[in-house]
This record gives structure tokens, sequence and C-alpha cells, in this order.
């Protein structure tokens, strides 16, 4: 059974460096292409917001989250390479999840629009592509690990969620939440996995049981295998001997 690399705290810090690098570069590519965009697209007419606002609005938001996660992916493969340790496949599949979640947003903007709730379709379409592309980071990083991975980033995400609704109840400005939204995300994922991670490694060296390896048989699945096979080979003998 392969064993883990111990999170250190220099790690540790290393990738929160990175989170917050990724999600700071994501905000500013996100308004550089609102502000060039804003300059040539009428944003409003007597009827309301345009149809080419909401194209601003959906071409912004892909590309900050593009350059969010690829930027933090990079980062953290290069900072913690001995478990991120395939670069150029996490990139790769990074980059492919957040191009086909683009389109399949593109329906949910519209239907945003008609009920006036197209920030909060943005807020959904960052979550989800910082999430899964962490998830696909853990998932690349090891098979045998991939389980504390998906525990740590899933948690991660639920304390996301819950700070950005207490802002959100605390009346913080929407502009002041743009700024922070892509940074923090990748912040809280980083801290939260940090911890997980930091704590499973002490329970580890206490305890002696790696629980959350793929490969450790906590369930007793082995023994019905086993069991299984000793019965199939007793009906193989007894239809041998008739």
């Amino acid at each position: 059974m392969d064993q883990k690399r111990p999170l250190t705290f220099t790690l540790f810090v290393l990738r929160l460096f990175s989170g917050l690098v990724g999600g700071a570069a994501g905000t500013l590519a996100l308004f550089i292409v609102y502000f060039l965009l804003n300059t040539v697209v009428p944003q409003a007419d007597a009827e309301g917001p345009t149809s080419l606002a909401m194209f601003v609005v959906i071409i912004m938001t892909f590309v900050g989250t593009l350059i969010a996660n690829t930027i933090t992916g990079v980062m953290v493969t290069f900072m913690d390479n001995a478990k991120y340790f395939r670069r150029k496949t996490t990139i790769l599949h990074i980059f492919i999840f957040n191009f086909i979640l683009f389109f399949l947003t593109i329906p949910l903007y519209m239907l945003g629009a008609s009920l006036d709730i197209v920030n909060g379709i943005a807020a959904v379409h960052f979550l989800l592509s910082a999430f899964i592309s962490a998830l696909l980071m853990e998932v690349i990083a090891g098979y045998e690990f991939s389980l504390l991975g998906i525990y740590s980033t899933a948690l991660g995400m639920f304390v996301s969620i819950a700070i950005a609704l207490a802002i959100m109840a605390a009346g913080v400005r929407p502009i002041t939440i743009m700024f922070v939204a892509m940074p923090g995300v990748w912040f809280i994922l980083q801290t939260v996995g940090g911890f997980v991670e930091l704590i499973y490694d002490n329970f580890v060296k206490l305890y002696g049981v790696d629980f959350l390896n793929i490969q450790t048989d906590i369930g007793g699945d082995k023994e019905v295998e086993s069991g299984e096979g000793e019965e199939g080979e007793e009906e193989e003998e007894e239809e041998e001997e008739k």
C-alpha cells in the first residue's frame, strides 16, 4: 500500500498562497473583460437590460472562473508537486470541465435573466467550477488517497457557502462580494482542505489506520469476496463428483 506524503506547514501556507493568487487573477480578468466590453456594449435600453449585457455577464464570468481555477491548479501542482505530480493532466481536465460548464450554464443565465437572478446564477457558476476543479485535482493526484480529497473539498465547499450566506445576510454590497468571491472561495477550500489533511495525518500516526486510503478494507469486503470464492469452489467440486 502506497504511503501518503505528509502535509507540512510550509506546503500548507504555499497552497493558501496559491488559492489567493489564483482567485485574485480570476477577479482581475473578470473586471478587465467587464470594462473592455462595457465600453462597446450597451448595458440597458428603455425596456431594461439588453441581451448583449447578458452576453457580457456570461463571458466575464467564464473568463474569470477559467483563469482563477487554472492558475490555482498550476500553482498548487508546482508548490505541492509530491502530491499533485500529474500537472498537465490536471490542468487539461480543469480547462475541459470549465469549458463544458460554460455551455451548460448558458440556459441558466437565460432563465436567470427572466427571474432577475443573474448575479445568483453567476455565483453558482463560480462555486460549482471551483468545487469540481478542486475535486479533479484531488482525484488525479492519486487513486489511493482520493477519498481524503473528496471529504476535505466537500467540507470546504459547505464552509464557503455558509460564509457567503452570512455575508449576504449582513448586507455587504454586491460589488464587494465580487472582489473577494474568487480568492475567498479558493482560500477557504485550501484552508479547510489543509486542516483536514493535517488532522488526518496525525490520526494515522496515532492509531496507525489509514482508513481513507481506498485500498483499506474497513467494511469487510475482502472477507465477503473470499467467502463467496470458497463457496463457488465447493459447488464446482460437488458438480465434478456428480
